[in-house]
């Protein structure tokens, strides 16, 4: 199965290539390694799991997300640089790229299966990030423009009488809104389940 990721596009210096997050044994970090980890790189927000009615588990510089509390069926991988997962339905690219927006990551490139990449690519055009590795065929266009175009009267009527800040908070609330309902019935239609990682992967993770 693809590994499907989006990496933020560096525009100095080389990007170091990473070892796939499967092969990386995954244990709990010492205390000492917590706290040099938590100097190190400031901490994932919490509100993109809640959002996504997702649960996390640290496992030294990743974030594993989870679609249930026992940690059997995971959902995407964070690390610092680089979000991870083995899906491709809408939620989860929802997910992934509001992670990486509220990690400032404005031109990602995008890695994986065709599915994953055109999906990303859509929803990056809504968020307005530019995405890299996949090349939109017409209807890509199209459907991002109906997104976009979805998006503004929502966004417009809940900026009504309300300030700069609400007003950005306001249409950001409104893309997801669009994205996340799309995603949930092409989920429920499609009959996409989070896939689980193998018992030894997830007894790892445990």
């Amino acid at each position: 199965m693809f590994e499907n990721s989006i990496e933020p596009v560096r525009t100095t210096g080389s990007a170091r290539k990473e070892r796939p997050a499967d092969d990386i044994p995954i244990r709990e970090a010492t205390p000492a390694e917590e706290r040099r980890h938590r100097q190190a790189a400031p901490a994932e927000p919490d509100h993109i799991a809640t959002r996504h009615n997702l649960y996390t588990a640290d496992r030294r510089s990743t974030r594993i997300y989870y679609a249930d509390y026992q940690q059997k069926s995971e959902v995407m991988r964070a690390k610092p640089e680089q979000i991870t997962t083995r899906l491709d339905d809408r939620q989860t690219v929802s997910a992934m790229l509001d992670l990486a927006a509220s990690r400032g990551w404005q031109t990602v490139n995008l890695r994986g299966s065709d599915d994953f990449r055109r999906e990303a690519w859509v929803q990056a055009q809504v968020r307005g990030i530019t995405a890299e590795g996949y090349q939109p065929r017409n209807t890509d266009l199209q459907e991002a423009e109906r997104r976009k175009t979805a998006v503004v009267p929502v966004a417009a009527k809940g900026a009504e009488a309300t300030g700069d800040g609400a007003r950005q908070r306001a249409s950001e609330k409104a893309v997801w809104n669009v994205v996340e309902t799309s995603g949930k019935r092409a989920r429920e239609q499609d009959g996409v389940k989070p896939v689980e990682r193998p018992p030894v992967a997830a007894a790892e993770a445990a």
